[in-house]
């Protein structure tokens, strides 16, 4: 399977600085290289840092391009299209639709922190897991994480750290939703003896609890409904049986 990973991280756009940015870029990029993470090499994940939309679309149209499964965060600036109601992405010198971050893959899955309050642009901007293969098999989190891809069915998952007309938190230590997924997947890691592959609709449900328990904020994150029977994986854990 091929797979890529695109980290989209503005932390200096026209609508000011936010730190947390550059944790979610640090947080990713070590996070999605774990074991639980689904051991992705770094060859496979790109970040970009205040890029314009060219840039995006170029490594969307490139590095992302022939992927089976794409993964793309984006950290930053963002609003609602009064307008349009359309989800727009501050980056460098302007704004990209959340649509034009839809890559040719099959699979996809896209991870917006960003505020999703309302602003008026005028019109300018118009097959399941036998998991019990896996158990003292030898098998690697990667190739679990591989086969929980494949076995969900093909699509374009969302998931956004607010509702629409809300903001979103920023910390030194990234942006509320972010680290809260990464938080959950840990604690999920830890805490959970059935399950293999952590769906990203369980680590959303995990994650908006532990927002809301360690963070101080009134954001409530939403992941847009999907008829699918299986969601893709945001994390794996390998379980070995010793003798």
């Amino acid at each position: 399977m091929i797979r890529r990973a695109l980290i989209i991280y503005c932390d200096n756009t026209q609508s000011g600085v936010l730190e947390g940015t550059i944790a979610d870029n640090e947080n990713y990029r070590w996070y999605l290289q774990t074991d639980l993470g689904g051991g992705w090499h770094d060859s496979e994940i790109k970040s970009l840092r205040n890029p314009t939309a060219l840039k995006i679309k170029e490594a969307i149209a490139n590095f992302l391009n022939g992927a089976d499964y794409t993964f793309i965060i984006f950290s930053g600036h963002g609003c609602t299209g009064t307008e349009t109601g359309a989800q727009y992405l501050e980056v460098s010198e302007g704004d990209i639709l959340l649509f034009d971050l839809k890559t040719s893959a099959r699979r996809q899955t896209i991870i917006m922190d960003a505020c999703r309050g309302f602003h008026s642009f005028n019109n300018e901007i118009l097959k399941g897991i036998d998991e019990s293969s896996f158990l003292g098999s030898g098998a690697s989190t990667r190739e679990l994480f591989e086969q929980a891809v494949m076995s969900a069915e093909a699509g374009w998952s969302i998931l956004f750290s607010a509702d629409v007309d809300e903001s979103a938190i920023d910390t030194a230590q990234g942006g509320g939703y972010l680290f809260s997924l990464i938080k959950a997947a840990e604690i999920w890691s830890e805490v959970d003896r059935r399950d293999l592959v952590l769906r990203l609709n369980m680590a959303h449900g995990f994650a908006k609890q532990y927002l809301s328990n360690h963070f101080y904020t009134t954001q409530n994150p939403i992941m847009i409904a999907e008829r699918r029977r299986l969601y893709f994986p945001f994390g794996v854990k390998f379980v070995s049986i010793r003798g």
